[in-house]
């Protein structure tokens, strides 16, 4: 119970803080929604740590109802910053809930969640910091920077390969494994990488996520205890 306290009071915090720098222009728009989103899930990627997977989907449950009331009642400004049509702040939330539901392994639903945390927030972040220099496209409607792309594989990289190398003993790795962890978590970042760009109007807050988490499971599904790499 205590654990579910820190975590609606942290979270509490961090919309404070969001709402105070919105409220004083340190932050503006679409960076004050970043810094809401990245560090309500980065906190929330620990939720595991101090309560069980009931109380995340029942708090998954509450932030969405807090979304909702406070777009009704124009509260909590920070994060609402965007403009363009888009359901990302909903589905965020309830892809906390589902990745609690289906990826029982801690780290398979930190993983899942710290890619909507930190590789889809820094993704947009680069790509906003370098609007009149990046190199933009549009896809299905939805305007995109290389540069952010970029950053968005790098990030879902390092995130792959540290689960997969955390899960190893240091006196179990050979020539096989290190060929094997960047081969996967590369090609899992690429996949992750289109799925962002090719997502409409939020939608990658919840299929990036749960297919990060596919992704981490998979070989277990299809190798055993095993993994890939025995």
């Amino acid at each position: 119970m205590y654990g579910t306290l820190i975590a609606i009071a942290g979270t509490g915090l961090i919309l404070l803080v969001g709402e105070l720098l919105w409220k004083k222009k340190i932050l503006k728009g679409e960076y004050a929604r970043k810094f809401v989103h990245i560090l309500t899930a980065s906190f929330a990627a620990f939720w595991p740590m101090l309560m069980s997977r009931n109380y995340i989907v029942l708090l998954s449950i509450l932030f969405m109802v807090v979304l909702v009331v406070a777009k009704k009642l124009q509260i909590f400004n920070a994060i609402r910053g965007v403009r363009r049509t888009s359901y990302g702040e909903l589905l965020y939330a309830l892809a906390i809930g589902l990745c609690a539901i289906f990826f029982t392994v801690k780290g398979m639903y930190a993983i899942a969640v710290l890619h909507i945390a930190l590789a889809d927030g820094f993704a947009a972040i680069i790509g906003i910091t370098m609007s009149h220099r990046a190199s933009r496209f549009t896809f299905n409607g939805s305007t995109k920077s290389v540069e952010g792309s970029l950053t968005f594989l790098l990030i879902s990289f390092f995130l792959n390969a540290t689960y997969w190398v955390g899960g190893f003993s240091p006196h179990t790795f050979n020539s096989r494994l290190m060929f094997l962890i960047p081969l996967y978590s590369l090609l899992t970042a690429v996949f992750l990488t289109i799925l962002e760009i090719i997502s409409p109007k939020g939608s990658d807050n919840i299929l990036v996520p749960m297919a990060s988490g596919i992704a981490l499971w998979l070989p277990f599904a299809l190798f055993g205890s095993t993994v890939l790499f025995s």
